[in-house]
Order: structure tokens, then C-alpha cells, then sequence
């Protein structure tokens, strides 16, 4: 959890709940289940650090040679890179990366909205709140939705609010519209 976000977020709620005149908008929101992590979560596979290796031996045996420096460093170099690379061919690698558990997220789509675009942000909200808000609807934000900022949700006489910062919108996240 982000602390400098949850403090900015707290704030924002004090900020909210003593204003007289909050800037608020109409905007379509979506609930689902899915996990709340970054979009950033992307793990090399085994190919990939195998080419990287290589190549970077590559280049650091070409270099000792350019430079003029003994064969035998350049010979060491090449030896310790296809060691490497030998490690990194037979070492295990998991093939689903752990990924943080699934849970109930809102999906906040921009105010003017066609059929098929992607959220705006996504955050966690708690289940309460997922079986409160219906699978979609519209509802007044308070603050701008985008990720890692802080904001509101007022769906009927119920304000909601985000539980971890918002990041921004995945390939599997629902498009507005999409049943």
C-alpha cells in the first residue's frame, strides 16, 4: 500500500466532507471482480533473459577485444557468459508470476462516453460497496478519477471511495458497454 497516496487520500475526504461546494460530475462507473495491481506487472521470461545475456557477453567480449586487452580476459569473459547463460537455459522459472488476489474493483469511465472505451482508472472498493453499487450506473464524482489521484463516488445518498490508488485501465478491464 502507498502510504503517500492513503494520506493524500484522507486528506481529500476532510477536505470533501467540510466543503460547502465540492466540484462535482457525472460520470458512468462499472463494478467487477479482478485484481487491483498495476498494469507495470510484467516478469521476463526465460528466452528473454537468455538473449540478454548473450548479448551482453557479446558485447563485453567485443569491447575487451577492441580495447586491446590479453585474449584471456576476453576468453574469461565469454566462458563466464555461457555459464550464465547455461544457468539461466535450466533454471526453474514459475510460469504464472504470483499475482495479488482477485476482489471487487470500480472501473470510472470518462464523463463523455462511447460504447467500448476503456476506464479511465480502476481502484479496490470493499464488498459493501460492490453489492450496494449494482453492476453499473452513474454517479457523481467528486475530485478527477486517473490513476493515483484521490476522489469520491456519490452513488445515491452513498459516497464511496477508493482503497488503493487508482491505476490505470488493463486490456481485461471491462469497456463501457460490454456485458
Amino acid at each position: 500500500m502507498d502510504l503517500r497516496w492513503q494520506e493524500r487520500q484522507r486528506a481529500f475526504q476532510a477536505r470533501v466532507l467540510i466543503d460547502d461546494d465540492p466540484a462535482l460530475g457525472l460520470r458512468p462507473y462499472r463494478t467487477f471482480l479482478g485484481p487491483a495491481d498495476r498494469a507495470d506487472d510484467r516478469h521476463t521470461g526465460r528466452g528473454e533473459r537468455l538473449v540478454v545475456t548473450l548479448v551482453a557477453g557479446g558485447v563485453l567480449v567485443s569491447l575487451l577485444l577492441a580495447f586491446g586487452l590479453p585474449r584471456e580476459f576476453a576468453a574469461l569473459a565469454a566462458s563466464l557468459t555461457g555459464g550464465i547463460a547455461l544457468m539461466t537455459v535450466v533454471s526453474p522459472s514459475s510460469p504464472h508470476p504470483p499475482r495479488e488476489p482477485s476482489g471487487p474493483l470500480l472501473a470510472v469511465y470518462p464523463s463523455s462516453v462511447t460504447g467500448g472505451m476503456a476506464p479511465v482508472c480502476v481502484t479496490r472498493i470493499s464488498a459493501d460497496e460492490f453489492d450496494r453499487l449494482g453492476t453499473e450506473g452513474f454517479g457523481t464524482v467528486v475530485g478527477t478519477p486517473r490513476p493515483g489521484a484521490t476522489f469520491g463516488l456519490f452513488v445515491d445518498d452513498h459516497l464511496v471511495w477508493p482503497r488503493t490508488p487508482p491505476r490505470g485501465p488493463r486490456r481485461d478491464d471491462p469497456r463501457f458497454g460490454s456485458a
